[in-house]
């Protein structure tokens, strides 16, 4: 008899830090958002450094980081007005992290 051998699943483990960084707007209240297969969703960054990157394909000046916990993003991201419906790790841009929120 073989034995039988496991293999972990590619991207299982991927989950969200419990801080990320999102781009913000203060005097309009907007958030840096991002669309990726159809799937609108708010924008975040494991590091800061991602969301200044981010922030350079936006055009709106006055966007800021803002640290926030994973819960306290996905409460941001259900307050934004549809089409939004997720929370979006972008660290990889063309593989997101996504985390649906409605």
């Amino acid at each position: 008899m073989t034995e039988l051998e496991l293999q972990p699943l590619l991207g299982i483990d991927d989950t969200f830090p419990e801080t990320v960084y999102l781009l913000s707007h203060p005097s309009s209240s907007r958030y840096g958002c991002y669309c990726h297969n159809g799937v609108h969703g708010l924008a975040c960054f494991s590091s800061e450094a991602g969301a200044f990157r981010f922030a350079e394909w936006i055009d709106l000046s006055g966007m800021s980081t803002l640290e926030v916990t994973f819960d306290q993003a996905r409460e941001i991201a259900k307050g934004r007005p549809m089409p939004i419906v997720a929370l979006m790790l972008l660290d990889r841009m063309d593989d997101p992290l996504i985390h649906y929120v409605r």
